[in-house]
């Protein structure tokens, strides 16, 4: 996904160069950091705001570079899951009444934030 995120990102902006304030919401990680390959290469980084889903190591390390266009990433807390779906199985089980929508709580990691420490 980091190949043809780029490619995408570098033909979208060879056709809008005089676009400045882009945001770039991607859908993952590997895609976010594919479209600042392909904004270092135009030179375009300032360009830039980037924000991923997955908070994989490697956007963790460019949100902390300095001049970086990667802002935030968010994590699902796939972790959790498990544990609620049980507890959400066995109610189930127990002839319980369960609510028709469960959601599991997300955590949004920024620049800021990483920095802070």
């Amino acid at each position: 996904m980091r190949e043809t995120s780029a490619k995408l990102i570098f033909e979208f902006l060879q056709r809008h160069p005089k676009d400045k304030r882009i945001l770039i919401a991607a859908a993952t990680d590997t895609s976010a950091l594919g479209a600042i390959d392909a904004a270092r290469q135009l030179k375009r980084q300032k360009h830039l705001a980037v924000v991923g889903q997955d908070c994989i190591a490697d956007a963790l390390a460019e949100m902390q570079m300095a001049h970086s266009p990667m802002i935030a990433s968010v994590s699902h807390e796939g972790g959790t899951y498990g544990p609620n779906l049980m507890q959400l199985g066995l109610a189930l089980l127990k002839g319980q009444t369960v609510p028709p929508y469960n959601y599991v709580a997300h955590r949004v990691v920024t620049r800021d934030s990483l920095l802070k420490g």
